[in-house]
């Protein structure tokens, strides 16, 4: 098994650039890795290696003629929530079992015409909000611990780019969906600004909340992912027109001297206090790295959290209320879900968004001063997956899980999670959030993070075992 499989994108594409290896060569480097562990883990629902080996051919011939694309040979994985023309796409769903679609997803459509190598469709709790025990595929494993969960909804993501199987993966993020992954599974995970990422082709639960981008194991990776699928397309009208700027520059752009607030209260309130010792420790990290936190105060930040649950539960509905009729088919936790919508009033689904503007408003305000805010990534290491897997606990779980993520869905928020160190042999995390559209503030500041710490680079016990 390849040592090249733990490569970042962005040393694959120095190597290519310096003919050191292929891209034949990575494609052959994960498809092992896929062979050695995915059995333990269960991330990988479509394997694609015929077809990757070919298309990696072709790239390593467009690095011969000097006409490589930005992504050119780097193999990829995509949640299986995102269409893909002639592949099957089943939103972890036996209703969609043999569903294969017409039309690449339009972020799908960027990543290839890019020269990335789709490699593998991947795990996701049922249509991205049913539970981690996936009554069509199975559970997906977290490879730090196979007993314990990845996360979701964007499971399959966060596990197969900690385990080496891709270096990079696409999540989608309602209520955490990216961040939650990436904080158990000790990766980096980028949800953008909402808009800044079209969802033409992406399966749909809320509107207003969902949003999609990279998981990766660094975060130039996530910069250089953000910059091939951000950007206006037509078929999406919530996606943003707004130029996509050059996010290089923010990644070598100096931290020192920026400031970051610190919210405390509903983010740091349940912490387990191993991960609340573990999140200082990361907080004198990043003032060690040059920056400086301050305190800020978000007084109503829990009425954010009942108001996106109020919004997402009606939409769900809307999105999914035709397979009300099948629902024994459905995952216990997301058939929970979808019965539990009709008891949203109509009027609770308006003030949500009306209050929308006023949270959005309370954020900017608590923001003046500041270039981003910093909380833990998530509350907890990553549970067992038998105390999460039952009906009677899965809600809670989930309302737990989402408290740090959930007010930035709500809000529209860019939000960044990074690996932070472990605890037990289990991975935490810390989060920044920036302004709408103010990427490249996150990308400076998790850069630095990352240039002055090595929690990025640690890899799950589980490939030492291998």
């Amino acid at each position: 098994m390849s040592d090249m499989a733990d490569l970042t994108a962005s040393e694959l594409l120095g190597l290519f650039a310096s003919g050191a290896v292929s891209p034949v060569d990575a494609v052959q480097a994960c498809t092992e890795r896929i062979s050695a562990v995915d059995d333990q883990l269960n991330a990988v629902l479509v394997l694609l290696a015929d077809d990757a080996l070919a298309q990696a051919r072709e790239s390593e011939q467009r690095w011969v003629d000097g006409t490589a694309r930005p992504l050119e040979g780097v193999p990829y994985g995509l949640k299986d929530i995102i269409a893909t023309a002639g592949v099957l796409t089943t939103g972890g769903s036996a209703l969609y079992r043999a569903n294969v679609p017409d039309t690449d997803a339009a972020l799908a459509a960027r990543l290839a015409g890019a020269g990335g190598i789709r490699l593998a469709k991947l795990h996701t709790f049922e249509f991205a909000c049913g539970g981690a025990d996936n009554r069509t595929f199975g559970m997906c494993r977290n490879p730090w611990d196979t007993s314990r969960t990845t996360g979701g909804s964007s499971s399959g993501s966060g596990a197969a780019v900690a385990a080496g199987e891709v270096p990079l993966a696409i999540g989608t993020d309602t209520g955490g969906s990216i961040r939650i992954p990436a904080a158990y599974c000790g990766i980096t995970g980028l949800k953008p600004t909402f808009g800044r990422v079209p969802r033409h082709g992406v399966m749909g639960l809320s509107w207003t909340l969902d949003h999609a981008g990279p998981m990766t194991r660094s975060v130039a990776d996530a910069a250089l992912m953000l910059g091939v699928i951000a950007g206006r397309d037509a078929r999406d009208p919530t996606s943003s027109g707004r130029p996509v700027p050059d996010y290089a520059p923010a990644l070598t752009a100096s931290a020192e001297g920026m400031v970051i607030g610190r919210p405390r209260g509903w983010f740091e309130d349940k912490l387990q206090p191993e991960v609340a010792e573990a999140f200082e420790r990361a907080v004198g990290e990043m003032v060690a790295a040059g920056v400086r936190v301050v305190d800020v105060d978000l007084p109503d930040v829990d009425l954010w959290d009942v108001a996106g649950w109020s919004v997402m539960y009606p939409e769900a509905l809307s999105l999914h209320g035709g397979h009300m009729h099948d629902v024994e088919n459905r995952d216990a936790m997301g058939a929970g879900m979808l019965a539990t919508a009709p008891y949203v009033h109509a009027s609770d689904y308006l003030r949500g968004l009306r209050y929308r503007r006023v949270a959005q408003g309370q954020l900017e305000t608590a923001m003046q001063g500041v270039a981003a805010l910093v909380t833990p990534g998530a509350i907890s290491v990553a549970p067992p997956l038998g105390d999460i897997s039952s009906t009677d606990d899965s809600a809670g779980w989930l309302l737990d899980a989402t408290r740090p993520s959930m007010p930035f869905n709500y809000t529209g928020n860019p939000a960044l999670c990074l690996p932070a160190g472990l605890v037990d042999g289990l991975p935490v995390s810390l989060q920044l959030v920036a302004r709408p559209h103010d990427e490249a503030s996150l990308f400076t500041l998790g850069a630095a993070y990352q240039s002055a710490t090595d929690h990025h680079t640690t890899r799950p016990a589980l490939l030492a075992a291998v």
